[in-house]
């Protein structure tokens, strides 16, 4: 079990206890200026975890503004591997990666977005670094700035293809042309688009602070599920996303995060209290569970999800969403999501972590 904070350190847990077997502090972390809403800016996105090399990759901003993802041994929390991670384009002191990472074909895929505000000149890139050779290739989100890319979840994978979401451009921007912006993306290994989503109102979604970028996309009954900030749902074809405008809708929520998926049933994590839907032939609303509005996960035959308003816990009835069981476990950071290892949960707080089980 391996943590990571904003202090540009990497714990390695037991499972069993909680108790540290080691740690790695791998930098002094960032303190941005201008705008942003996480001070220090060390670690932010979740680690990913490599069981063929056996190393944990976690992408570490360190004093100067610079990103590095680093590959550390399980066993000991040694630095195997260090490889850049500033997007060309752009100024990387208005960069932040907060979504988790992502490991597919021998890549690993960090996502980068903007600071809290959208302050300074920044493009929303995702970098694709072959782990054999540390080369990178980029992604860039807009042709006009911004369109930050992060939606704290990990990316989806399918269909031979890695999806992400894509937040909103610049306001003042207009609809002539598209931009890239308020949109789903399919990238190849190499982080080349293949295809992509955007809805007919890209435009007054970026005008409007109502994009997409706030949730990450998810692979659901042979569809791709995205909502974001306005309340809109969309159901895609992931092997033809449908480029602009041609989609299928449901009545969803504003979903900031990850969703959680059992089968046919998504379980969307909306700014008002988790929300489960059936995907179908149409989308069908199961239930609503008001105020816990944390990112939802599967474990032990529950949903459970926090209120990080309050900092509980919560153990929902996946069938019916009637609270079976609440937890106090202190003040929560935004986007803290419990992690399943055997009977225990692991949950990120302010203070440390907290070991439920």
């Amino acid at each position: 079990m391996f943590a990571a904070t904003e202090n540009d350190t990497v714990y390695a847990l037991s499972p069993s206890d909680g108790s540290v077997k080691w740690s790695k502090h791998l930098a002094e972390p960032f303190r941005p200026h201008g705008c942003g809403n996480i001070v220090p800016l060390g670690i932010t996105g979740a680690p990913v975890y490599d069981p063929d090399s056996h190393l944990v990759y976690v992408v570490a901003e360190d004093a100067t503004g610079q990103h590095v993802l680093y590959g550390l041994a399980a066993a000991d929390g040694r630095v195997v591997s260090r490889v850049t991670v500033d997007n060309p384009v752009g100024d990387r002191d208005f960069l932040q990666q907060r979504s988790a990472l992502t490991l597919w074909h021998g890549h690993v895929f960090a996502a980068f977005g903007g600071l809290a505000g959208d302050c300074g000149n920044y493009t929303g890139a995702v970098a694709s670094v072959d782990i054999a050779s540390g080369s990178v290739n980029w992604f860039e989100a807009s042709s006009d700035g911004r369109g930050g890319m992060w939606a704290p979840g990990a990316a989806a994978v399918g269909n031979d293809r890695v999806y992400f979401s894509i937040g909103n451009g610049n306001a003042d921007k207009g609809s002539d042309p598209f931009d890239g912006t308020d949109s789903v993306v399919a990238l190849d290994a190499d982080a080349k688009r293949v295809d992509f989503f955007a809805p007919m109102s890209w435009a007054a979604d970026n005008a409007n602070d109502a994009d997409l970028g706030s949730m990450n996309p998810v692979l659901a009954a042979g569809h791709v599920i995205i909502a974001g900030k306005s309340g809109q749902g969309y159901v895609l074809d992931p092997t033809r996303l449908g480029g602009i405008g041609a989609a299928s809708t449901f009545p969803a929520c504003a979903a900031f995060g990850a969703a959680a998926v059992d089968g046919d049933v998504v379980y969307l994590p909306c700014a008002d209290g988790t929300r489960a839907f059936r995907i179908g032939a149409t989308v069908s609303a199961l239930w609503h569970a008001q105020h816990v509005n944390g990112q939802p996960v599967l474990a032990g035959g529950h949903v459970w999800a926090t209120d990080w308003d309050n900092g509980t816990l919560y153990a929902l009835d996946p069938a019916a969403g009637k609270v079976v069981q609440q937890i106090a476990v202190g003040t929560l950071p935004h986007f803290a999501t419990p992690t399943a290892v055997g009977n225990k949960l692991f949950l990120g707080t302010t203070t440390g972590v907290a070991v439920i089980g």
